[in-house]
């Protein structure tokens, strides 16, 4: 009987290693989605959003680690269940203290969608299946907290650098993206947009409605106007011809974004303009333009500064 609650207990703690694991690397592979969720909490600004983020998902990891590993787990018990107690208060809590979507909670990313009375479900049973672990068959070992702590602090690190907040990102890597100004020009002013592109500062978005990229940048820009009460009027789009106005409407319907006025460009013109890449975000000063730069070569703070008539710092790439 002995052996068999050993077992029980071994294959318990396994499974809910794999969870926690499997929890952690879909939501990183889903890092920007799931930055825009915390994001629309409301509680932090963008940069601080990004780093909490990377350190929820390491200690989630760690967690998942120890239980598999077997170390530490008088500690990584309590730890575990005071984790799952706090994510479950939050799911209750959630309907009445934020506005935001309970289709998914990510707690499996994007990529397995669980809506919010699907997700307490499943950390209740996670609850009670650690309920069944017996903790008599685990020593307390030395210093369980200080491995804990390096580990997670080891975690976040690679998760910080793996895949960068932006902040970051862009100091350590080139985000500006050279335009062809005078293509992009010439092109305005082939379209009925061009007074109304070129009045004070604007925020010009270049995107392709199949690009995922483009979708992240996107919802990023929204969130942020809508947070910082910003108006919608300063941001505007530019697609190429061939997306119809059905596929434009759904770009914004689809990824839940407040509709902008837009413009199309001709696929010759929009890629000699950007040279193949997007999305490709330009800031406008009456029609100048003084930076431009990919999706990760933008933080909250500039947009806010520059649409509050605080320009960026920074010149276009020629």
């Amino acid at each position: 009987m002995l052996n068999k609650n050993k077992y029980l207990s071994h294959t318990i703690r396994i499974f809910i290693g794999c969870v926690f694991i499997a929890s952690a690397i879909l939501k990183y592979i889903s890092i920007d989605a799931f930055d825009v969720y915390i994001y629309e909490h409301q509680l932090f600004n963008f940069a601080i959003t990004a780093t909490l983020t990377r350190l929820l998902i390491a200690t989630e990891f760690v967690l998942g680690v120890l239980l598999i590993a077997n170390l530490c787990i008088r500690f990584t018990y309590v730890v575990t269940f005071l984790f799952l107690i706090g994510f479950t208060l939050y799911l209750c809590l959630q309907p009445l203290l934020f506005d935001v979507d309970i289709n998914n909670c990510y707690c499996f990313g994007d990529k397995i969608m669980l809506n919010h009375t699907q997700s307490i479900i499943k950390n209740l049973v996670l609850m009670g299946l650690l309920l069944l672990v017996n903790i008599r068959f685990y020593h307390k070992r030395k210093y369980e907290l200080a491995v804990f702590i390096v580990l997670t602090l080891s975690a976040s690190t690679a998760f910080m650098l793996i895949d960068a907040p932006d902040y970051i990102y862009k100091k350590i890597f080139r985000t500006e993206v050279r335009i062809n100004t005078n293509i992009y020009e010439k092109a305005l002013h082939k379209t009925t947009k061009y007074d109304t592109f070129s009045s004070g500062y604007q925020l010009i978005c270049l995107y392709s409605t199949k690009c995922k990229y483009c979708k992240i940048a996107a919802e990023k820009i929204d969130r942020i106007i809508k947070q910082n009460q910003l108006a919608p009027s300063h941001v505007k789009c530019i697609f190429w011809e061939s997306s119809d106005s059905t596929e434009i409407k759904h770009f914004f319907s689809e990824n839940k974004l407040v509709p902008l006025d837009y413009a199309l460009f001709s696929i010759g013109e929009f890629l000699a303009i950007t040279n193949g890449k997007m999305p490709v975000i330009l800031f406008s000063d009456k029609g100048n333009i003084i930076r431009s730069v990919n999706y990760t070569g933008f933080s909250e703070k500039d947009i806010t500064d520059f649409l509050r008539q605080k320009p960026a710092k920074g010149s276009v790439v020629f």
